[in-house]
């Protein structure tokens, strides 16, 4: 039996999901929507988790925990440098993988036919 610390409330639960204890996994689950609401209501505005639990009188390690569960998103526009430097990763790795997939066909085309020992150590006629 796995003990572990919960990283918000400091209680002892056996571990077998996490270090949030289910009791803070369910006071998270019901904070969620008050907290998206809070955001849609102020969507022009852009926030951090410190000023999320100061605008709605919260305890932080609680915000905090949403980001990390995966349930706020930290809303980072994206340079568009950054962008167009992924694309061109993206167009050379299809590249790279139709290249590779040329090569292939063309060695295994060119093997078709021979055995393991003429393959490996050719048919002994001198080209």
């Amino acid at each position: 039996m796995n003990l572990v610390t919960c990283k918000l409330c400091g209680r002892l639960f056996s571990a077998t999901r996490g270090k949030i204890c289910v009791t803070c996994l369910d006071e998270i689950d019901d904070l969620y929507p008050k907290v998206r609401e809070f955001l849609r209501d102020h969507s022009k505005e852009s926030f951090n988790v410190e000023q999320i639990a100061d605008g709605m009188d919260l305890d932080i390690r609680y915000v905090q925990a949403l980001v990390e569960l995966g349930y706020l998103d930290r809303g980072v526009k994206a340079d568009p440098e950054e962008e167009e430097e992924k694309r061109r990763k993206e167009a050379l790795a299809r590249q790279l993988q139709a290249s590779l997939e040329n090569s292939a066909s063309a060695k295994a085309s060119e093997n078709a036919g021979k055995m393991y020992g003429q393959q490996r150590y050719g048919t002994g006629k001198k080209k």
